[in-house]
């Protein structure tokens, strides 16, 4: 498709991308050329190469993509207003996945994972194939993306992922009925005995994003006190703890519905309207 045939030359114009496609690339890059506005839920143009990134970025204040990390909570506009002030972000700590944070939250009171994974399915928690949600590429994906707005020049490939099944389960080796089935009961008793361990010290287990520092990016299981907020954290909420120079021993928490059609398309239309202020 020719976006500069259909558009021409017109600006005060913003190209929202709500797709989960790769594909939309090159029709972003032609959107920004022409200098229209850019709104993206699609996270998948921010985690392309650092050119792709860089491009979409050149007129930062043309593009908005708060429901790319955390549906309609303020995650990136409390980012940009820390930096924008000269506030260092050195720590970010974050359970980004709905689906996984109640995963975790359910096997802490001692349900078999294998069952509260059916459970998350069945309640439309999960995509059609739990381990979409189970590989952690899609927290990776959000953990990326904050991680370039702070300045790291890194790729996916960077990130140390944890998935939650091993890859003798993954798609190429089980259909979604066979892992569902047989495989994923398989790994209740090490799920078990990671919770149990965690408990006896007084901790509980969250699967989180961590950036910190200049070179740690990673994505996994972590244990964190109970009292903590990603702690306390029940049901599909997000929870995302911010250190920076001003929140340095208490962080800035932002919590609160992370996932939805509703708070995404909320989080859409609020950027919509916050750049009309761009045109007179």
């Amino acid at each position: 498709m020719d976006i500069a045939a259909l558009l021409g030359k017109a600006t005060g114009l913003a190209f929202v991308d709500c797709s989960a496609s790769s594909e939309t690339i090159r029709m972003l890059n032609q959107v920004v050329d022409m200098g229209c506005c850019v709104v993206l839920a699609n996270k998948k143009p921010l985690t392309s190469t650092m050119e792709d990134y860089d491009k979409l970025v050149s007129y930062p204040r043309r593009i908005r993509h708060e429901s790319t990390v955390g549906a309609g909570l303020p995650v990136i506009a409390s980012l940009n207003r820390l930096l924008s002030s000269g506030d260092p972000v050195h720590r970010i700590i974050g359970s980004l996945s709905g689906t996984l944070g109640y995963v975790m939250s359910e096997v802490e009171d001692g349900k078999p994972f294998s069952e509260v994974v059916k459970v998350a399915k069945n309640l439309g928690f999960t995509e059609p194939d739990p381990r979409d949600d189970l590989s952690g590429m899609d927290v990776a994906r959000k953990a990326l993306i904050l991680a370039r707005l702070l300045g790291r020049r890194i790729n996916l490939d960077s990130i140390k992922i944890e998935s939650l099944y091993p890859d003798e389960m993954g798609p190429d080796a089980m259909s979604v009925e066979e892992f569902l089935g047989s495989g994923i009961v398989s790994l209740d008793n090490d799920v078990q005995e990671r919770v149990k361990r965690a408990s006896l010290n007084g901790n509980v287990l969250r699967y989180v994003c961590v950036i910190e520092g200049s070179s740690r990016c990673e994505v996994g299981i972590q244990e964190l006190p109970k009292d903590s907020p990603l702690g306390r954290l029940r049901g599909s909420d997000n929870v995302l703890e911010i250190y920076s120079r001003c929140y340095n021993k208490q962080p800035l928490v932002i919590q609160g519905a992370g996932a939805g059609n509703d708070t995404t398309a909320a989080g859409v239309l609020a950027d919509i309207l916050d750049i009309q202020d761009l045109f007179p």
